[in-house]
């Protein structure tokens, strides 16, 4: 008989950035804090995204011994550097463990791989020597413990080629970034139509009536509840409803920080790019 899950999860403080603000409104240019989630079982476990510098990804590696599981999976749900920048240390530290994500995901962060002089400029210093990109998964499952764990495609959210996790065992969905709880949203490189898909990918988290979601980025001490997943959706309908209805981006700005005034990192970039 397969033994019982467990998840649990580590949230990454909002950082600064070394930018020149995208626009002459908002807060100094800084990356939204973001989260790892560990699912363990009596003697395994699986991570999930691995958080950006190597500082962040040292304490995973700490935080993640504590649990005093064997680490025997860790999956990227996406393609974003952010996602993967700390893979380096956690393979440091925990070798045996190995490194996965979609074909389609894998492709991405190659891409993004080569945009590394540009993140190295916003955070000099911080992000590992060596960048490793996990190895393609084609499977649409994996196991720990004799427990199945459900890749969600979701195509382009915020990211092309997103994927969420689905842990029905717990009724639990990572949601990677289909899913924000109580902060900003990447939104930038968005058009309607990308946010229509989004839309539907918010929709089929919501189809499996999980008990916790958990999101790519969050509020820090933000409960990982799936009224989030409602949330945003509203974000990205009221987005699009406001960039109709303003007539220039600080309209566009102000009137979101109207609608959201306790949702931590209002980035102008996140709303319109560097």
């Amino acid at each position: 008989m397969a033994s019982p899950l467990s998840v649990n999860v580590f949230t990454a403080p909002e950082k600064e950035l070394v930018a020149e603000r995208s626009r002459p409104f908002g807060p100094p240019p800084a990356w939204d804090p973001m989260t790892s989630t560990l699912v363990f079982g009596e003697h395994d476990a699986v991570l999930v995204d691995t958080l950006t510098t190597a500082a962040e990804a040292e304490a995973l590696a700490a935080w993640v011994r504590l649990h005093h599981r064997n680490l025997t999976t860790i999956y990227v749900t996406h393609g974003h550097l952010d996602h993967f920048a700390g893979l380096s240390v956690l393979l440091r530290h925990f070798p045996e463990a190995r490194a996965i994500a979609t074909p389609k995901t894998v492709e991405y962060a190659r891409e993004q791989v080569g945009g590394l002089p540009f993140y190295r400029k916003l955070l000099p210093g911080r992000l590992a020597a060596a960048i490793t990109v996990p190895e393609a998964w084609n499977e649409e499952t994996f196991s720990l413990e004799g427990h199945e764990l459900r890749i969600i495609e979701q195509g382009q959210t915020d990211a092309v080629d997103s994927t969420s996790l689905h842990v029905p065992v717990l009724d639990l969905v990572i949601g990677g970034d289909v899913l924000y709880n109580q902060c900003h949203m990447y939104v930038a490189a968005t058009t309607p139509e990308s946010r229509e898909n989004w839309i539907a990918a918010l929709d089929r988290l919501a189809a499996l009536n999980p008990k916790i979601a958990v999101a790519g980025h969050k509020k820090p001490g933000a409960p990982d509840t799936p009224d989030t997943i409602a949330a945003t959706r509203q974000y990205l309908t009221d987005f699009g409803r406001l960039q109709q209805e303003t007539g220039s981006d600080q309209e566009l700005y102000d009137a979101m920080t109207e609608l959201y005034p306790d949702w931590v990192c209002h980035q102008a970039w996140l709303m319109f790019g560097f």
